[in-house]
């Protein structure tokens, strides 16, 4: 796993982790970890279920939340939201590369916010936006169009 993006001072996000990253995670203080990848894709070293089995096994909270990149929902992100917002502490997202994650911790982070706003931050912590499906996603779930 690479260095996780620090989206806030309470959200990262990146790529899949192995079994010795969430460890990692769980020593580095965080307290949630959020998987974006759906049951089945290709690379994951750990199944969702799997997965949420080792990390609660380390007494961190898990939350499996699908997301297909090529059909993104607003209901992902307000799930997603949710969860960050009921963590007792720093909370790492994840999908297999980034992308889906830090969209979405990036919709979080600014939520409330302009889709302007949401696309400045992700400058600001040098992970811009460039995928035009995420931009349309970000539009459509920052400023509603």
């Amino acid at each position: 796993m690479k260095e996780p993006t620090k989206v806030s001072a309470t959200i990262s996000a990146g790529g899949q982790p192995s079994e010795e990253d969430i460890a990692a995670l769980k020593a580095a203080g965080y307290r949630k970890i959020i998987n974006l990848r759906r049951p089945g894709e290709q690379n994951q070293p750990l199944d969702p279920q799997a997965q949420g089995e080792v990390v609660t096994g380390l007494g961190m909270a898990y939350a499996h939340i699908p997301v297909d990149p090529k059909n993104l929902h607003p209901s992902s992100a307000a799930a997603v939201i949710k969860e960050i917002e009921e963590a007792d502490g720093p909370v790492y997202v994840h999908c297999a590369a980034g992308g889906r994650a830090v969209t979405h911790a990036l919709l979080a982070d600014g939520k409330g916010k302009s889709a302007d706003a949401v696309f400045k931050k992700a400058e600001e912590i040098g992970a811009p936006v460039t995928d035009e499906g995420f931009k349309a996603f970000v539009n459509k779930v920052a400023d509603g169009k």
